[in-house]
C-alpha cells in the first residue's frame, strides 16, 4: 500500500529516531499531486480512508472527499501500521522486517561474534565497527555489507582459524562449501576490510598480497636469498639438517614448506650487511659478496617470509652489529614497500639507491605518475626519503628500478 509505505519511510528514513521502540508523538505528511501521480488519486483516497477507519491515521481534507491536503499520525501507532505491513507482504509472498527488528537481528548477530575468542585482532576491530553503524545509524538504511552477514561470517571465522597458508579456492571449499565462493562473493569485501583493520595490510597492497598476508595464497610463498647464512631445516624425524647457503652462488629459493620449517643457526655470520631488493631482474644481477645477504622482496613480504626476517634479525642483532637496506622503485610504491619493511621488519632500515643521485642519473628514464598516485605521495612522510619524495613530486616523474640493470655499477 502505497501511504503505508510512504508513512513507514518517512519514520525510518526521514528521522533519526522516530523508528526506535518507545518513541512517542504526533507527525504529519504534506499529501502533494506526485503522490496521487505514483498511486492513483482514487487508490490513494481509499487506502487514506481505510487507514482512518482503523484509527491508525487522521486525514486532513482540502476539498472532502476529493483532495487530501495532510496525513496525520502518531508515533504510538507505528507498530499497527508495522503488522499491517507484515501482513500485506505475506498476502504477497514477500518478507517485511520493520528497520528496529532488523538492526535489533544484526546486532544480535554481532555481538555474538564479539564474544568468540579471536585471534586476529583486526576481525574484532570489524565487528566493533559494524556494531558502531548500527549505534549511529539514525535515519540511514542498514549498511548493505550486512546482507551477506552469514557469508562474511564464516570467511572470517575461517581466516582466523587459519595457522598456514591455504590456497584461496580450497579455502573456498571449505568454509564456503563451493570452490568459487570467496573469489565471486567476499574477497572483495575482505581485502577491503583488512586494508582498513589489518596492521599487516597496506592500503596500496595488490589483491594477491592482501591475501596473501591473511595466509590465502594464489601461489606458493618464495624466498630468493643469495649470500652466506646457515640455515637449520628441521625434519620429520626431529632431526635437523644444515644447509649453507654461500654453496649457492647464485641464489637460494625458500618455497612455503621450506620457510615452514627452517629456522637460522644462532652463530656469527661473515656477511655485514643484508639488502632487501624490490624486483627480481636486480636481484639477479647481484653478484654474491661475502660481505652482503640478498635477500628478494618482490614488494611486500608474506607473513612467513616476514617472520623469517624478523628472527634473522633478532638473532643477527644480538651477535654482531649489522647494517640493513632497501633498494626499491623511484616512486609511491617503491616508497610505501621501503616504509612497510622498516614499520615491521628491520627497524633500523636504510635506502639504498633510493635518492636523489640515483634519481637523476636515470632521469631520462623516468614515467610521469598518475595524477591520483602523485596525490598520495604528497601526503607520505618518512623521513630518510624525504628528500627523495619531494623531488619526485616535483618532476611528478618516478622510476623503476629494472633501470639499473641497464648500467649496473654494483653494490
Amino acid at each position: 500500500m502505497y501511504l503505508l509505505d510512504k508513512i513507514i519511510e518517512k519514520c525510518e528514513y526521514h528521522s533519526k529516531k522516530d523508528w526506535k521502540p518507545g518513541e512517542i508523538g504526533n507527525r504529519k505528511i504534506t499529501i502533494q499531486q506526485k503522490d496521487y501521480d505514483k498511486c492513483g488519486k482514487t487508490e490513494f483516497i481509499n487506502e487514506a480512508q481505510n487507514l482512518a477507519k482503523r484509527k491508525l491515521i487522521q486525514i486532513k481534507w482540502e476539498i472532502r472527499y476529493s483532495d487530501i491536503s495532510e496525513i496525520h499520525y502518531s508515533l504510538e501507532q507505528l507498530p499497527q501500521l508495522y503488522q499491517l505491513a507484515e501482513q500485506e507482504a505475506q498476502e504477497n509472498g514477500e518478507i517485511f522486517v520493520p528497520k528496529c527488528c532488523l538492526v535489533q537481528q544484526y546486532q544480535d548477530k554481532i555481538e555474538a561474534e564479539q564474544k568468540q575468542d579471536w585471534k586476529n585482532g583486526w576481525i574484532r576491530k570489524y565487528y566493533d565497527s559494524l556494531l558502531q553503524k548500527l549505534h549511529n545509524i539514525g535515519d540511514r538504511r542498514v549498511p548493505k555489507e550486512l546482507e551477506k552477514f552469514e557469508l562474511y561470517r564464516d570467511c572470517l571465522r575461517g581466516i582466523d582459524a587459519l595457522d598456514e597458508p591455504i590456497f584461496k579456492r580450497v579455502f573456498s571449499k571449505m568454509y564456503l562449501g563451493d570452490t568459487k565462493k570467496f573469489e565471486k562473493e567476499v574477497q572483495a569485501h575482505i581485502i577491503t576490510s583488512a586494508k582498513k583493520y589489518c596492521e599487516d595490510v597496506e592500503e596500496d597492497m595488490d589483491d594477491s598480497t592482501v591475501l596473501e598476508q591473511l595466509l590465502i595464497k594464489e601461489y606458493g610463498q618464495e624466498m630468493a636469498l643469495k649470500g652466506s647464512l646457515k640455515l637449520l631445516i628441521h625434519e620429520a624425524d626431529g632431526t635437523d639438517r644444515e644447509i649453507n647457503t654461500a654453496n649457492f652462488k647464485y641464489g637460494l629459493i625458500l618455497n612455503t614448506q621450506t620457510l615452514k620449517h627452517v629456522s637460522v643457526k644462532n652463530e656469527i655470520v661473515p656477511f655485514k650487511r643484508i639488502v632487501s631488493i624490490e624486483n627480481k631482474a636486480n636481484f639477479e644481477a647481484m653478484n654474491y659478496s661475502e660481505d652482503t645477504l640478498y635477500v628478494y622482496s618482490h614488494g611486500y613480504y608474506g607473513p612467513y617470509e616476514r617472520a623469517f626476517l624478523q628472527k634473522l634479525a633478532e638473532i643477527l642483532d644480538a651477535n654482531q652489529q649489522i647494517e640493513y637496506f632497501h633498494s626499491g622503485d623511484l616512486d609511491y610504491g617503491g616508497v610505501k614497500i621501503f616504509e612497510y619493511i622498516q614499520k615491521r621488519i628491520f627497524p633500523k632500515l636504510h635506502p639504498l639507491n633510493m635518492d636523489i643521485d640515483t634519481y637523476e642519473k636515470y632521469k631520462d628514464f623516468a614515467e610521469p605518475i598518475e595524477a591520483q598516485i602523485l596525490g598520495k605521495l604528497k601526503k607520505t612522510k618518512v623521513s630518510v626519503l624525504q628528500e627523495l619524495i619531494d623531488k619526485l613530486i616535483e618532476e611528478g616523474k618516478g622510476l623503476e628500478q629494472e633501470i639499473f640493470t641497464i648500467e649496473l655499477d654494483g653494490l
